[in-house]
């Protein structure tokens, strides 16, 4: 069996797994968002944004001895094509880290023709996900097939920012922790109607610090009675998972919110 936890108070994830491999795990970089800051006023330059985003990475590596890196979607900032900026600074950010770690990448809705900006040392895996044992690391846009032997899913996609006026930590990253439970049907050779399975679904902060301004991309609860995260949608109304518990948890590791507190915090 493998285990996570968050790397406070960074937003990400550390995976150890169960013959001794441990991982980073981030999401949601999008190299190239800079250009759609830019033309609202705010002047960001995607080097400087680039090469800032790869030392903090390389003094994480360095002080955590951790040699795996997982990017768990949207590396870059456009959907089907590849902006000139994405073109500059997306292979340079990954040429730079394959220096220094072994880099997985699971595509993100954001990743339409990645493969044209990374090179063959880059692990570039499906689209719907990788697994490490028990845990299932996918970007929360397409629907993969889960296991039984999950009990762990890590996605990124929805960017969670705390929305709380008066609070000191508005606008600010946090972490989603949501507890899933389904009751399942046990075959007549168990001599039981049914059993209940537990999956721990963890939404990991967006690494890109500047996607704070997009405020458009904040975790809402219930959209119409849906949740906005498509696999999370698709387990809860297709699937028939519920949601037993969900926290609201800051990058420095303090609960914020349970589920009752949710459609106010966000």
């Amino acid at each position: 069996m493998s285990n996570f936890f968050p790397l406070y108070p960074y937003p990400i994830l550390v995976i150890e797994s169960s013959n001794f491999y441990r991982y980073l795990v981030i999401s949601d970089l999008h190299i190239g968002f800079e250009d759609k800051i830019n033309r609202k006023g705010i002047f960001i330059d995607p080097k400087n944004n680039v090469d800032e985003l790869i030392e903090s990475l390389s003094k994480i590596i360095n002080k955590t001895q951790i040699n795996n890196l997982i990017i768990l979607g949207d590396l870059k900032s456009s959907t089907s094509v590849i902006t000139q900026s994405e073109w500059e600074n997306v292979p340079y950010f990954i040429e730079s880290l394959v220096k220094l770690c072994n880099v997985y990448l699971i595509p993100g809705n954001h990743d339409g023709n990645i493969m044209h900006l990374v090179s063959d040392n880059v692990n570039l895996m499906s689209a719907k996900g990788m697994e490490i044992n028990n845990i299932l690391l996918t970007h929360g846009h397409a629907i993969p097939t889960i296991g039984k032997n999950i009990n762990k899913i890590v996605t990124g996609h929805l960017h969670p920012i705390l929305i709380k006026e008066g609070n000191i930590l508005n606008g600010q990253k946090v972490w989603i922790k949501i507890i899933l439970k389904k009751n399942q049907k046990e075959s007549k050779n168990t001599g039981s109607d049914s059993t209940e399975r537990q999956i721990e679904f963890i939404i990991i902060p967006h690494f890109n610090k500047y996607l704070n301004f997009n405020f458009d991309s904040t975790f809402d609860y219930k959209l119409k009675g849906k949740p906005k995260h498509p696999l999370l949608n698709n387990l809860i109304t297709k699937k028939q998972w519920r949601m037993e518990e969900v926290f609201v948890i800051s990058l420095e590791g303090a609960l914020i919110g349970a589920e009752s507190e949710l459609d106010r915090l966000l």
